[in-house]
């Protein structure tokens, strides 16, 4: 099974994939409607969701 194939990712997974810093992929994950829940305090990202919500939101803003 590939990495990118979970269910979910953790926000260092997330920037990784997107090749972003921590910092930015954590401040992305507060974003309006972004595909994320928490479990206590760990923040899981839908895996699935990451990139519908990225060509539906994100194009052409700054975060």
């Amino acid at each position: 099974m590939s990495e990118y194939n979970k269910k979910t990712m953790t926000v260092k997974e997330l920037s990784e994939y997107l090749g972003i810093g921590y910092v930015k992929a954590y401040e992305l994950t507060r974003s309006k409607d972004f595909p994320m829940f928490k479990v206590g305090k760990k923040i899981l990202v839908i895996t699935s969701k990451v990139d519908e919500w990225i060509e539906n939101t994100a194009i052409g803003k700054t975060f």
